[in-house]
């Protein structure tokens, strides 16, 4: 079983999203929130701490499971939850980044199961 695990970063009614480079396969080119793969033996938690930190460098401190959900081989788990720092793109993974308004979000090309994360986040009334 592969593990994934993204944060939901929001700040003023707002959500970052980073856009994926094509080094992969999957959603090349497209937004999505960061975060990525666990490490054998990591938890959910630890992963998505470790890869914000490696993705954008940004502290990030789970709070909230918001989402499971499962893409192929893979089980998601998106968290809400304390960040902190200034973000400075891994440009091999990542070609950009923004902050977006639910309308503009909703009008990207999303990744994995991120209209349906967003759509959410939009009826809780956090963007």
């Amino acid at each position: 079983m592969v593990i994934a695990s993204n944060a939901i970063i929001l700040k003023d009614k707002e959500i970052l999203l980073v856009k994926r480079s094509d080094y992969t396969k999957a959603f090349p080119k497209c937004w999505a929130c960061p975060g990525g793969r666990a490490d054998e033996g990591e938890t959910p938690e630890q992963a998505v701490e470790r890869e914000l930190k490696e993705e954008i460098n940004l502290d990030f401190k789970p709070t909230k499971l918001f989402a499971t959900g499962k893409w192929k081989d893979r089980d998601l788990y998106r968290f809400l939850g304390q960040w902190s720092g200034d973000i400075k793109l891994q440009e091999e993974e990542l070609t950009e980044y923004d902050w977006f308004s639910y309308e503009d979000a909703v009008k990207l090309d999303l990744a994995f199961d991120y209209r349906e994360i967003i759509e959410r986040l939009r009826k809780e009334g956090l963007i």
